[in-house]
């Protein structure tokens, strides 16, 4: 799918976000989720495991938060959420990686740190 954030504005694009989850929530992952979330977990493991764990339990010495509970994660939980954070950084904590991963790899991984948060049987069930 192209990128449509410069067509349709940050307002679209939280919309667009807001209609997937809730009216399309519950159906079924299309084909290539299960080797899109490994790709994620590479990218993972080259760029934010030395702070957040192998695991993704996070190192409280470090300011990095276990990513394994979304109850924790102070800017959101959402796929959007955890992209802008992945794409921005946080206030000087977490540095910004677009510029090192580009826009896909961006996708992939806030795809596999939502995973980490998702329980194994609902994960299963899609």
């Amino acid at each position: 799918m192209p990128a449509w954030g410069q067509a349709i504005g940050e307002e679209g694009v939280k919309n667009v976000a807001a209609f997937v989850r809730q009216d399309l929530a519950g159906l079924p992952l299309p084909e290539g989720t299960e080797a899109d979330l490994a790709a994620g977990q590479q990218v993972f493991a080259q760029t934010c495991a030395v702070c957040h764990g192998q695991g993704g339990e996070g190192m409280a010495a470090l300011g990095a938060p276990n990513l394994t509970n979304a109850a924790g994660w102070i800017y959101g939980s959402s796929l959007g959420q955890l992209q802008q954070t992945i794409r921005h950084g946080r206030n000087g904590q977490m540095p910004a990686q677009q510029q090192y991963l580009g826009e896909d790899k961006v996708h992939l991984l806030a795809a596999y740190v939502y995973s980490l948060s998702q329980k194994p049987e609902r994960l299963a069930k899609q």
